[in-house]
């Protein structure tokens, strides 16, 4: 059987079921904080500028993207801990489980957490979340999943 997920061994990360390529690190990992949707939006410049993975097209996920990593029943164990956080351990992940989307209205921009797979709505100037990176589009009906990995309307 195939993995639904392939690490390039460049800094990146494939998803067999969505054609998304990920970042496999994340921001939280490299800085060590949370920040604001503005820093984010700075730090996915900086990631084209050094061209991770050979590529200078990574944004900001959208809120379908960053659910479809979601996997219902995954724990996460880092630092002696055992965190309830639902992602892949083919991801870094260590402390930060809130991540900044694209989406923004006014003064506040959308996230998403791993720990409860809720989207939270956080002032854009407060540093309340971190990033991974995507890049690629899809169709978005291959992220209509419901979060116990079942296909809505199938």
């Amino acid at each position: 059987m195939k993995e639904r997920f392939e690490d390039h061994g460049n800094g990146t990360i494939r998803d067999a079921d969505t054609g998304l390529m990920w970042q496999e690190s994340y921001a939280y990992g490299e800085l060590g904080n949370y920040m604001t949707w503005y820093d984010a939006v700075n730090y996915i410049s900086r990631l084209n500028s050094k061209g991770l993975g050979g590529y200078k097209d990574w944004r900001l996920p959208n809120r379908l993207e960053m659910q479809s990593l979601y996997l219902l029943g995954r724990t996460f164990e880092s630092r002696g801990r055992t965190f309830e956080l639902h992602i892949d351990p083919i991801f870094e992940f260590g402390y930060g489980s809130c991540f900044w989307t694209w989406r923004e209205w006014l003064s506040g921009a959308l996230s998403f957490s791993f720990d409860q797979a809720s989207l939270r709505w956080f002032p854009k100037g407060s540093p309340s979340a971190t990033v991974r990176a995507v890049r690629e589009n899809l169709n978005p009906s291959v992220l209509l999943k419901n979060l116990d990995g079942t296909v809505h309307g199938a």
